[in-house]
């Protein structure tokens, strides 16, 4: 559960203090920005969000990777060029302030993503 791991590191920092997370990726981004916990730079923000009094510095996917599907997998897919996988993925944030009365349970889904949204469909 990193929601709750996220708001018991917020908790230890003081205001000022820094968050650094490098966690494990090494998968192909997709769904952007709405693939939240595959631990991706955009699950990394939603878990320390502004409204638990943090500041995000940076957030980003580093050690690209390149792959193929292995001869085990289903036959349409073997040898099939994987790209866009990352093995890792970081953030870096800044507590800017004080909540003691943060509960997720209390945030609009615009409090942690802002006003991204789904492109519209393409019209044929």
């Amino acid at each position: 559960m990193p929601w709750i791991v996220s708001r018991e590191i917020v908790k230890l920092l003081k205001v000022g203090g820094h968050c650094f997370v490098e966690t494990h990726f090494a998968f192909s981004s997709h769904e952007r920005p709405w693939h939240f916990f595959h631990f991706t730079d955009m699950g990394l923000r939603v878990l320390f969000p502004a409204a638990m009094g943090m500041e995000c510095i940076d957030a980003c996917m580093s050690n690209p990777i390149v792959g193929r599907f292995m001869k085990q997998s289903a036959r349409y897919l073997r040898n099939t060029r994987v790209s866009h996988m990352f093995g890792f993925s970081e953030y870096l944030g800044k507590k800017v302030a004080e909540v003691d009365s943060f509960a997720w349970s209390t945030l609009r889904l615009t409090d942690v993503v802002g006003d991204l949204k789904y492109p519209a469909p393409r019209q044929a």
